[in-house]
């Protein structure tokens, strides 16, 4: 029986977390059914923790690590609920530099006995030395298309893919395109990475004619036929282009009654292309219909014609699976994942040529022939999607994780890029030489708040030590290390926060400074840390 905690804290009460919220989602309601002998602690923040009450279960419960303070106001306003939501890698640097009140000592995972860390949204914002982590990796898009990021949004991605490549056991990519983009851009170790493909789509239900009827007629989508796609309105996901297209499509082709309807959260996004549906004329073509409960997304699915996904980057694309656990046809742009997951069950064309997706839809709506061999085609490759498998081969990589820990590196969480640390600091060493020291040089400037610092240290080999060191002065730590590989665990008390006694914005819990931290041994040159 393992104890392994699951970061959920990225997820928003809504759907502006796209397709990995599901994904996430479901595969921790598999885990309660085909996993009852592990448990899985789940970590939430303030604005899920309730949401996420729903995973509630003998073997899952929720743990709140991050929660909303008052002292950040405006700025966790804007920075989780404005403008910027769309982008997780933004989560991960708020919840790294920002967030004040992260896992402290009396919840640190060690301390719970967590065996091991699941990341779903990637970043291994909670990983702590000597626990194995498994993450997930969702899709590298700011390599293929830079232009959607700002230059401090990529070198934040960049940097939370870097953490990754140091502190992740294991690493499931949702698709072989993600896998080779992975191995192409990130140098990661083949041998820790694996390919597990999303299975969700069986989540939703098959309702009743009459029940779908009366959705769509709520929905005001029941008039015409329509083409369906749904998706957030974000850059990549390229909706400006099939307007285009189908505005194209209809002067081409004016007798043809059919409509298109978008589905997904609420942005800025959607008024702009709202205000150019209207331009365009066809205002009374297109529906937008927001973020849907499952019900009446469900009637949406069994009511389109045909799924029409002009997507430029996809890591996977639930929406393919979902078209064909429906029985519709698939149209899809013919780049990044989708072929590898739609293969012979799709029509494909370039997302960048509007004549491309023109002649798709003039061809599935004038053959019969072709749109009932697509829906054919796509019942078949369905079934190769089944989510036990999904979940038992997350199950098989959590155990291969735990069984076979990759071996510890040096290096030092806890100390910040201005030399100060807070009230831990935490050391890993690799095996080595006998006789080796861990050297640390602390100061304690003159302008703290209390006359002097104690410091106790603990490792792996049970070797406790304690310091104090007075305000104004400096002081160089010596620990003895083993051979074998290990951690040392450094407590500094007390801590002082710089904006509670006038000393500026700063919010951060400090003790001391750190300028320097090296393994020494009597034969080998010393190592430099920091």
């Amino acid at each position: 029986m393992a104890l392994i905690a699951v970061d959920m804290t990225p997820i928003f009460p809504d759907g502006r977390n796209g397709g990995a919220k599901i994904f996430a989602l479901e595969l921790l309601k598999s885990f309660q059914t085909m996993a009852p002998k592990d448990k899985f602690l789940i970590l939430t923040a303030s604005w899920n923790h309730q949401e996420l009450s729903i995973l509630d279960n003998t073997n899952m419960s929720r743990i709140c690590v991050l929660t909303r303070q008052n002292s950040l106001g405006s700025l966790f306003d804007s920075i989780y609920f404005g403008r910027l939501e769309q982008r997780l890698h933004k989560i991960y640097e708020f919840l790294r530099k920002r967030i004040l009140n992260r896992l402290v000592n009396k919840s640190r995972l060690s301390l719970m006995g967590v065996d091991l860390l699941f990341c779903p949204f990637t970043a291994p914002t909670y990983a702590e030395p000597g626990i194995p982590v498994v993450s997930v990796i969702l899709d590298l898009q700011h390599l293929a298309y830079p232009q959607f990021f700002s230059p401090r949004e990529i070198n934040t991605r960049q940097a939370f893919f870097d953490d990754l490549r140091s502190k992740a056991d294991r690493v499931v990519c949702i698709s072989e395109d993600v896998r080779q983009s992975v191995l192409k851009n990130l140098n990661m170790d083949i041998q820790r990475m694996h390919v597990v493909p999303i299975c969700v789509q069986s989540r939703f239900p098959k309702l009743e004619p009459d029940k779908v009827k009366e959705n769509l007629i709520t929905l005001s989508i029941n008039r015409r036929p329509y083409m369906f796609y749904p998706g957030n309105f974000w850059p990549h996901k390229n909706h400006q282009m099939l307007l285009t297209a189908f505005s194209i499509f209809l002067s081409q082709n004016p007798n043809y009654k059919i409509d298109l309807v978008f589905t997904g959260a609420i942005s800025n996004m959607e008024a702009k292309l709202k205000a150019a549906v209207y331009q365009m004329g066809l205002g009374e073509r297109v529906h937008f219909l927001g973020y849907l409960g499952t019900d009446q997304l469900s009637s949406v699915w069994q009511g389109c014609e045909f799924l029409i996904l002009p997507s430029l980057y996809e890591g996977f694309g639930i929406p393919l699976l979902e078209a064909m656990f429906y029985g519709k046809a698939i149209l899809c742009s013919n780049i990044t994942s989708l072929p590898e997951i739609a293969q012979d069950a799709a029509l494909y064309f370039d997302p960048r040529n509007p004549r491309e997706i023109v002649q798709c839809l003039e061809q599935i709506i004038n053959n019969l022939r072709t749109k009932d061999d697509l829906v054919l085609r796509g019942c078949r490759r369905v079934s190769d999607f089944d989510p036990d498998v999904m979940t038992r081969k997350y199950l098989e990589i959590f155990n291969l994780a735990i069984r076979n820990p990759k071996p510890l590196e040096n290096g030092i969480n806890g100390r910040y890029d201005d030399e100060w640390i807070g009230e831990e600091m935490i050391i890993t060493y690799g095996s080595g030489c006998k006789n080796r020291f861990l050297e640390l040089q602390i100061e304690a400037p003159p302008f703290l708040p209390s006359s002097q610092v104690r410091i106790e240290s603990k490792n792996s080999d049970g070797n406790y030590q304690k310091w104090k060191i007075r305000r104004g002065s400096q002081l160089t730590i010596s620990h003895a290390l083993s051979e074998h590989e290990g951690i040392v665990v450094f407590n500094f008390k007390p801590t002082f926060r710089p904006s509670d006694v006038q000393m500026g914005e700063d919010h951060r819990q400090l003790s001391v400074i750190c300028h320097g931290c090296w393994l020494t041994s009597p034969t080998q040159k010393n190592k430099t840390l920091i």
